[in-house]
């Protein structure tokens, strides 16, 4: 048989092994005193915090266990401002709380940073760095979900642009990136759409993820290659043969004419429009009063065709004192009229 594979630190002779580790003994230096009085009164320090708290532990109920304490609850980050203090006004956290940040799908997390930084780009304060006058006021503008989360991570996001940065990733998922992106890259202008309102949507999708990552000659072609058949042949016109063949600087120069120009017509007309759109609104409502009154009607036809039909079914017949019939109805009646009519009519020879 073969021998099993040894470690490499295996020794055949444990007696080698005890001479090297009393060798290891007497090489360590000797502590000094004082060295080992200081390590002896940490030692009993933190033997009486110890103590003290497996005290405080055992005596607790179990009612005091499961209550929430203070120490859980969290509060705004620790920010070195240095010397000097910082004091936050009143103004500043009113302002900073007038547009709070929820985490809702519906919120755009990169419109509430621009807005809280053109808040805070208003005041500065000596001896204070950025990252303090930005992180501490930070939490005013947060609620809910959004507050929260900066609360479970106020330990890692110690400066700013890390704290930033991971709002953005949290709250500005990339699923959301690619739903905002494809509307960019997929962009097609409504059969019921003016240019200047094309051109708006298209630049609100911009805003909407300004790190879409696109360039800005491949916006310009995805943007005319969106517009309908006769828009792009009026931008051909207007470019004095092709649109392409413009530069990029005079192409979004064009079609900024040209939207402001179209739109500048539109204001003009737009009462006619609007009198057109209220005049098709009046008759619509007019047409659905119409069919209410007209179902009204044939709901109160059918009630009373109804009660004639209840009021039939309770008659009492004076001839043959059945119930179902009148006396003019009765079938028995009936047969006694068509018996004397038929012997009226019998003539013998």
């Amino acid at each position: 048989m073969k021998s099993a594979l040894l470690p490499e630190n295996y020794l055949s002779d444990p007696k080698k092994l005890l001479k090297q580790q009393r060798k290891n003994l007497r090489r360590t230096p000797p502590c000094n005193s004082e060295d080992q009085s200081i390590s002896s009164l940490e030692d009993q320090h933190t033997n009486r915090s110890l103590t003290s708290e497996f005290v405080a532990r055992a005596n607790k109920s179990l009612r005091e266990f499961s209550a929430p304490t203070t120490a859980n609850i969290h509060t705004g980050p620790e920010v070195n401002v240095g010397d000097n203090g910082f004091e936050l006004k009143p103004a500043l956290i009113t302002m900073v709380q007038a547009n709070q940040f929820c985490g809702k799908a519906h919120e755009d997390a990169s419109a509430h940073l621009q807005h809280f930084l053109e808040i805070c780009s208003t005041f500065t304060v000596k001896g204070v760095t950025r990252d303090a006058t930005l992180l501490r006021p930070f939490p005013f503008s947060l609620l809910g979900k959004a507050k929260q989360w900066f609360y479970a991570n106020k330990d890692r996001n110690t400066t700013w642009d890390r704290c930033s940065t991971e709002f953005l990733a949290k709250f500005f998922p990339t699923g959301k990136t690619n739903a905002l992106c494809g509307k960019i890259s997929t962009f097609q202008q409504q059969h019921d759409e003016s240019f200047p309102e094309a051109w708006e949507r298209f630049q609100d999708y911009i805003t909407e993820c300004p790190h879409h990552g696109m360039e800005d000659w491949l916006l310009m072609q995805t943007f005319y290659h969106g517009l309908s058949t006769s828009t792009y042949e009026t931008m051909d016109a207007a470019a004095r043969g092709a649109f392409l063949s413009l530069n990029l600087q005079d192409a979004t120069s064009l079609v900024e004419k040209m939207a402001s120009n179209q739109s500048w017509n539109e204001e003009r007309t737009q009462p006619r429009k609007r009198g057109g759109v209220h005049q098709l609104k009046e008759i619509d409502m007019l047409a659905a009063k119409m069919d209410l009154i007209m179902k009204k009607l044939e709901e109160r036809n059918s009630e009373k065709r109804e009660v004639m039909h209840v009021s039939d079914s309770l008659m009492t017949c004076e001839e043959c004192g059945s119930f179902g019939h009148s006396g003019k109805n009765c079938p028995e009646l009936q047969e006694d009229v068509n018996y004397l009519n038929n012997n009226n009519n019998y003539h013998p020879q």
